[in-house]
């Protein structure tokens, strides 16, 4: 690493959040591997737009009942060893999705049940792991760790994707899965060599009691917590406008390949890919300069670039056209959640941290399981352009509204 990248990524200096990054860097390319040929997957059995909306649906879903559990759980438990047990989770529900279509398996139940499966363990594995960051390093190097783990993340979704369309486009989808399920042993290999006694965390449980009651006494809690947040109250708020078009508009993306700019397996790939590499070109940007700024300014002109994002896609004539536009849609994406995410770590006390996270990510995925169900009967009616459209002006009054509200003036505080 230069000089200059540990002036601007002094978090990677760390080595546990080193280890932490590098692992979820890998794990994660292997996760939106096995979503891209899921997609991909269920749209070659079914033909339908619909089907791929149940898909998401059922990744969805179990993340939204879980919660309660979630949170909990990465407040009374060792994180490090949770993230284990998920990760180990996650190889073996992909190694038998890989197993089972190679074995013949064609029936679109049998894998929405699959991908429930799958749903249940990222349900529990998602808050552990943002709230696992702010263990990695000291508090001064948070705000620089949020927006590195958002980078990495947004890194596999462009290594994830294009993986994914080079191995369906020239070896098949058996190869894909397959694939998809390696890529989780790195993850467990820099788990296991995190040093324990280097974390910034109370012992686990040392203020949280556990039980089934605890579990929904603590839930509610933190709903209070949050409530009296306003800071973090907002962020869930605004998260919750933006992913409830963008996430399931990613499920999708396969019906504009198919349907829309009718290309092979490998450009749909290319395609899925372009909002993590969006994203990654404007990480140093996020990680640098764009850390010192206002987080309510900056949320403004976000949402009001993702209604543009969202527009160029629908209204994107030819193929190179909607790859921009998910371009610039990724490069947005990873300047909003970056900020959102650091206000609500930077605002939250450490005792209800893994809570709150989990209540965060309500906010990110709370309604895309319904969501993606209209989305998915929506395009499959009226087409995917007019739906898309629709979506970019519906992010367009979002952001009006928070604007005008005031309410973006609560992200400011702490």
């Amino acid at each position: 690493m230069s000089s200059t990248d540990q002036i601007r990524f002094p978090a990677l200096r760390v080595r546990n959040y080193r280890l932490f990054w590098i692992g979820g860097l890998v794990a994660n390319t292997g996760r939106w591997t096995t979503q891209v040929a899921s997609a991909y997957l269920i749209y070659r059995i079914t033909g339908s737009a619909a089907w791929v909306g149940i898909t998401g649906f059922a990744n969805f879903v179990p993340m939204l009942l879980l919660n309660p559990v979630s949170g909990h759980l990465s407040d009374s438990r060792d994180r490090r060893r949770l993230l284990l047990v998920t990760n180990t989770s996650a190889t073996v529900v992909s190694l038998l999705m890989a197993t089972l279509w190679l074995a013949g398996m064609r029936s679109p139940w049998g894998w929405v049940m699959l991908f429930f499966a799958r749903g249940c363990v990222a349900g529990i594995q998602l808050p552990v792991s943002q709230a696992f960051v702010a263990e990695c390093v000291p508090r001064e190097l948070l705000r620089n760790a949020i927006t590195l783990n958002s980078t990495q993340f947004n890194a596999a979704r462009t290594l994830g994707p294009a993986i994914a369309g080079v191995l369906i486009g020239t070896s098949g989808l058996d190869w894909a899965l397959f694939t998809a399920a390696g890529l989780f042993g790195p993850v467990l290999a820099c788990l296991a060599l995190i040093d324990a006694a280097e974390l910034h965390r109370s012992d686990p449980g040392e203020k949280v009691e556990r039980g089934v009651r605890a579990v929904y006494t603590g839930y509610r809690e933190s709903i209070r917590y949050v409530f009296d947040s306003p800071g973090i109250r907002t962020a869930i708020l605004t998260i919750a406008l933006i992913t409830t078009i963008t996430i399931p508009l990613i499920q999708q993306v396969v019906v504009f390949a198919e349907e829309v700019f009718v290309v092979s397996p490998f450009w749909f790939g290319v395609l899925a890919s372009a909002q993590g590499i969006g994203a990654v070109l404007v990480a140093p940007w996020v990680a640098g300069e764009l850390s010192r700024a206002r987080p309510s300014r900056m949320q403004f002109y976000a949402v009001l670039g993702y209604a543009a994002g969202v527009a160029g896609l629908g209204l994107a004539p030819v193929f190179w056209v909607g790859f921009v536009s998910l371009a610039f849609l990724g490069a947005v994406h990873l300047v909003s959640a970056s900020n959102l995410n650091s206000v609500v770590q930077l605002q939250v006390d450490d005792e209800v941290r893994g809570r709150v996270m989990a209540i965060y990510l309500v906010g990110v995925l709370g309604t895309t399981p319904f969501a993606n169900l209209l989305m998915g009967w929506l395009i499959s009616v009226f087409g995917a352009r007019p739906v898309v459209v629709s979506g970019a002006g519906l992010l367009l009054l979002a952001g009006l509204f928070l604007s005008g509200t005031g309410r973006l003036r609560h992200l400011d505080a702490g």
